[in-house]
């Protein structure tokens, strides 16, 4: 028993001590046979320009070897793109960029580049071949290649970096394979984009218009710098962009509001930044404002430049008129920009709130019109209407509430009375007169006046009498006897009146 235990041992003892010498040796000869890179600048595209250029990087690749194998009598270098390159998005094909050996740092010297290799992925290139043999004394080396990126309008698709990786295979002259490695990173960088779809935009607003009498609502005004855009275009730099805005409904002030119609925008200055304003090839000519996108800048003469901050001012044009005799109080639109690219691809927007304040004194007046004054109806049935003319009173028609000396004036809105028809009658046809109700006069003057475009004064309140701070007057239309301009016309014409009272 104990001859036959001793045997069992002595053997156990060799098996394991085989076991010790295999393992090592297998272990050295794979770490040994080892291709690892290291990368130099980049190809970098940058502009429009650049990108329909080719661009080289010198010395950008370099390959470090460590075979513990040796090759007696030649050796080659083989190099296979494993995917195209990337940005994560979007991709440019292998076939574009190329590879070519440049230079050595130790190892085998007689080494032949077979010039620029086109990447490809679905096989392996050739890139340099030697005659010369891999020994125990060189078989540490490094290899540098130049990268060549062809331009064009492949490389539009987005900026980023776009990489790959490389699968390099070093071959003995019999094709058997002393060292490789499938995960050699390369990449170049793209930082101009037409699609532009880093870019953002935002945009304040920092003057105010604001109306303080009756000549200024008339008027309007101009506010400059009234609204800033701003551009970041973070790595895009984006070809033939545009800018565009819209109002989101009316400017309103609770039941009161304008219509976008009556403001506009016009470019003043590019406040920070670049591209200059001539170099864009800005219009400043004011862009009447709108519901649906209105163009400010369309297709930029120039590109922005990647992570350069750019601002934009704006001045804000506010047309005079009727429409700005409304109630005071601050009226705000929420105007929306929206940046686009070169294919009209929207790409950022940004919404600022625009107000402008009504302060006038004349809105300290009020004028109502009353007992059906609102609409008159002149009608012509009869030869003898045309004969003698047609009168219509509103006793009682008008209302002013005062509290200091003032005047209502009336204006039509346009210079003719119009049928469905489009036929057309001059308002001129018409006459209105003004009378006060009671027969005290109290110091004011009431008048008679054809209806005009122009503002024509009809009632005059020097307030003279604070018992006249609240007056009714009687309003009287009618035509003349037998006025040729009514001759021969059938329909329904109209036209609106609009009567403003303002401080004296």
């Amino acid at each position: 028993m104990k001859h036959i235990f001793g045997i069992d041992f002595k053997v156990s003892i060799l098996q394991l001590i085989l076991i010790l010498f295999i393992i090592p040796i297998f272990s050295l000869k794979v770490n040994s046979q080892t291709v690892t890179e290291t990368l130099g600048s980049p190809v970098t595209f940058n502009t429009k320009a650049s990108i329909s250029t080719t661009l080289t990087s010198s010395n950008y690749l370099t390959l470090a070897y460590a075979m513990s194998s040796t090759s007696n009598s030649g050796w080659t270098v083989r190099i296979q793109a494993n995917s195209d390159f990337s940005n994560g998005t979007s991709t440019i094909a292998a076939g574009f960029v190329s590879l070519s050996y440049s230079s050595a740092v130790g190892g085998p010297n007689n080494t032949s580049s077979r010039g620029y290799q086109t990447l490809s992925t679905s096989s392996s290139k050739s890139m340099i071949s030697s005659s010369r043999s891999i020994t125990n004394g060189n078989n540490i080396f490094q290899q540098r290649f130049n990268m060549r990126v062809t331009g064009g309008t492949h490389l539009g698709v987005g900026a980023g970096t776009y990489s790959t990786t490389l699968t390099v295979t070093v071959l003995d002259k019999d094709d058997n394979v002393m060292a490789s490695d499938s995960n050699i990173l390369v990449e170049f960088v793209v930082n101009y984009s037409s699609t532009c779809e880093t870019a953002v935009i935002s945009s304040y607003a920092s003057n105010q218009a604001n109306f303080t009498s009756y000549t200024e609502q008339m008027a309007g005004k101009t506010v400059t710098d009234a609204v800033s855009v701003q551009y970041n275009p973070n790595t895009a730099t984006c070809d033939k962009w545009s800018l565009k805005v819209r109002v989101a409904g009316n400017f309103t002030n609770g039941g009161a509001s304008v219509a976008p119609q009556y403001f506009s925008l016009r470019f003043n200055r590019v406040s920070s930044g670049i591209p200059s304003a001539a170099q864009i090839g800005v219009s400043t000519f004011p862009k009447p404002l709108d519901n649906v996108d209105v163009t400010l800048i369309g297709g930029s003469n120039a590109t922005f430049t990647a992570y350069t901050f750019t601002e934009h001012k704006f001045d804000l044009q506010i047309q005079g008129g009727s429409h700005l005799i409304i109630p005071n109080g601050a009226y705000t639109g929420t105007l929306i920009f929206s940046l686009y690219n070169s294919n009209n691809v929207l790409i950022s927007t940004s919404n600022v709130d625009v107000t402008f304040n009504m302060n006038s004194v004349y809105n300290s007046l009020t004028l109502e019109l009353q007992n059906l004054a609102n609409e008159i109806n002149l009608e012509f049935n009869t030869l003898a209407n045309y004969t003698n003319g047609v009168s219509v009173t509103k006793a009682r028609g008008m209302r002013v509430v005062g509290y200091q000396p003032y005047q209502v004036m009336i204006k039509t809105s346009g210079l003719n009375l119009i049928s469905a028809g489009s036929n057309t009658i001059p308002v001129g046809a018409v006459k209105i007169q003004a009378t006060k109700y009671t027969s005290t006069s109290g110091g004011i003057s009431t008048f008679t006046r054809e209806l005009s475009t122009s503002n024509q004064v009809i009632v005059t309140n020097p307030m003279l009498d604070n018992t006249q701070q609240v007056t009714e007057y009687d309003l009287q239309y009618y035509t003349a006897p037998g006025d040729s301009r009514l001759s021969g016309k059938s329909g329904v014409f109209n036209t609106s009146v609009l009567f403003i009272v303002i401080a004296q």
